[in-house]
């Protein structure tokens, strides 16, 4: 597996956390109209949870988005943004396996990066899986590299699904699955068949 240099944590800067709005909410690829969020928003297929699954053995939470979305993640637990996963403790335990496909706009998705690795750092769940734009060049994108075990680039653009089960056409960038946890190699395994999977250089694993 190739290595990649890591970000030194001196590096990182904080970033702000807020209340999200419910017209502000969005998957990745577009950004939002004042629609009602779940006709604004780009879910995950299943294939690639399935590959979450493989890794993680299930997903207790899925701290941004929806009951619709949710029929398709199955995630035992979820938080919407009438229950904001910026104001509560996620409280997943220390075996909880968190997958966050975060909010995309107005730099909700920086903010919810940093409430992931708050979260994590405060032991609130023990695995965890996140799926972003591959941007390399965000701060927000750095402060992952920082602290997960393993990435995987896929090797292509993933086709989201609105609410209705249909692929989304206009995706026009490649994506990244960030794991964070103990099983990297099992992570590594799966997930080659979406892409090629880096180790961060200096990667420190959970305590």
């Amino acid at each position: 597996m190739t290595a990649m240099p890591k970000t030194p944590r001196s590096n990182i800067v904080a970033l702000p956390v807020s209340t999200a709005s419910a017209h502000r909410l969005g998957y990745i690829g577009r950004v939002p109209t004042s629609k009602a969020r779940d006709a604004d928003s780009w879910f995950t297929p299943p294939e690639y949870l399935d590959s979450v699954r493989a890794v993680m053995g299930g997903i207790d939470l899925d701290p941004f988005t929806s009951e619709t979305a949710n029929e398709i993640v199955g995630a035992k637990r979820i938080l919407t943004v009438e229950q904001s996963a910026f104001d509560e403790d996620w409280k997943a335990g220390p075996r909880g396996r968190v997958f966050m496909n975060p909010p995309y706009s107005a730099g909700l998705c920086a903010r919810a990066v940093n409430r992931f690795i708050d979260q994590w750092e405060a032991r609130q769940f023990g695995e965890g899986v996140v799926l972003v734009n591959n941007a390399t060049d965000t701060r927000w994108f750095n402060v992952l590299v920082a602290r997960c075990t393993r990435i995987c680039f896929t090797h292509h653009r993933i086709s989201f699904w609105n609410a209705d089960r249909k692929h989304i056409s206009g995706n026009t960038r490649g994506q990244a699955f960030f794991y964070f946890g103990r099983n990297a190699d099992k992570f590594a395994r799966i997930f080659g068949k979406h892409g090629f999977v880096v180790t961060p250089v200096g990667e420190a694993g959970p305590a």
